[in-house]
Parts: C-alpha cells; sequence; structure tokens
C-alpha cells in the first residue's frame, strides 16, 4: 500500500510539473509576441440590485452592436436590447438601446462621443 502512495505521489507530481511547465511556456510567447494589455485575472461580480441606465439610443442595430462591442473593449458591461412601439404618450421609439450600470455610465458616455466624433 506504501509503495502505491509514493508511485501516486511520484506521478502527480510529474503531471503538476509538466502543466506548470506548459503554462509558462505559452504564457511567455503570449506576452512577448502580442501587443495586447495581457489577461486579466478576475472580474469584479456586479451587484445584484444595481440600477443600469441608457447612455445611447440608435434606429440602427447595426450601430448598436458596434457601440456595443466597443464598450465590450474596455471591458464595459453593458446591454444592448430593443424598445418597445410606443412610449406612454404614443410616441415611436428608435428602437434600439445600450444601457450600462449606472457607476459606469459617465465612463461609458465618454467613450461613445469620442467614437461619434
Amino acid at each position: 500500500m506504501t509503495k502505491f502512495l509514493v508511485y501516486l505521489l511520484v506521478v502527480g507530481s510529474c503531471l503538476y510539473f509538466l502543466s506548470w511547465w506548459g503554462r509558462r511556456q505559452q504564457g511567455g510567447e503570449l506576452f512577448s509576441s502580442s501587443q495586447s494589455k495581457g489577461p486579466k485575472p478576475f472580474r469584479a461580480k456586479r451587484t445584484l440590485g444595481e440600477i443600469w441606465v441608457q447612455v445611447y439610443e440608435t434606429a440602427s442595430a447595426d450601430e448598436g452592436k458596434m457601440l456595443q462591442a466597443r464598450l465590450q473593449e474596455d471591458e464595459l458591461e453593458c446591454v444592448l436590447y430593443e424598445q418597445g412601439r410606443k412610449d406612454i404618450h404614443g410616441n415611436l421609439l428608435k428602437g434600439i438601446g445600450i444601457a450600462v450600470p449606472k457607476t459606469l455610465a459617465s465612463h461609458a458616455q465618454r467613450i461613445i462621443s469620442r467614437m461619434l466624433t
């Protein structure tokens, strides 16, 4: 029984070393050859009762998707949604809205304003 446990310990140690070495080799190549910012280790969880704010409204779904992609590149959470047909006054709505958490609204608006100018 003791020989079996020693055997498992040696095999486990070898597998751990190989996985560690492989990650080290892969990580070194990624950082030396790419121009990206690098991987983010962890992303903060959002709070459940957080209020979201609409920061942009458009009639074009393609424009909405483009702005959503740009905001996600800057690691901002955002939601692209289709609005209802009419508001409470009977006015037609444009169609597509982009919403972000209230705490990130000013940052998202700065990014959108730079894109549109």
